[in-house]
């Protein structure tokens, strides 16, 4: 949705898509916690965010040379932990760690809390900007 020739509509909606995707992939973990021989899914948000919005790296841009660039080696892990990275080694073939699955669900809800004021924010000001307020 491109209204009014400003695609941040567009961008929140596909931010809420791909959290959508997330957590539906880790309410289905959840639920198989038990389940023997269960493969836990994942969903990279950054990438499904990427995707939705059409950009193929996740680079600053920097246009001037006083700009500060991305740090070298954080490329793709926008809120990940090393201490997340690790996994559950289960004799029935499980892989689904609950604590590393609560934390998870934990971050996309504040995520999409966030995107949803932010939608909130913009139509508010949209609004604003109708009423002549």
């Amino acid at each position: 949705m491109n209204l009014f020739g400003d695609s941040t509509i567009g961008t929140v909606r596909g931010w809420l898509g791909g959290l959508s995707r997330r957590q539906q992939a880790i309410s289905n973990n959840i639920a198989n916690v038990d389940t023997p021989g269960y493969r836990a899914q994942e969903v990279d948000f950054e990438t499904e965010l990427r995707r939705s919005i059409g950009s193929s790296t996740g680079r600053l841009l920097t246009t001037n040379a006083r700009h500060i660039g991305a740090a070298p080696g954080r490329s793709g892990q926008l809120g990940s932990q090393a201490a997340q990275a690790l996994t559950s080694q289960r004799r029935d073939g499980n892989d689904v760690d609950i604590d590393q699955e609560m934390v998870k669900l934990a971050e996309t809800q504040m995520r999409y809390q966030a995107a949803a004021s932010a939608l909130n924010t913009k139509l508010a000001s949209l609004r604003n900007v109708i009423r002549g307020t």
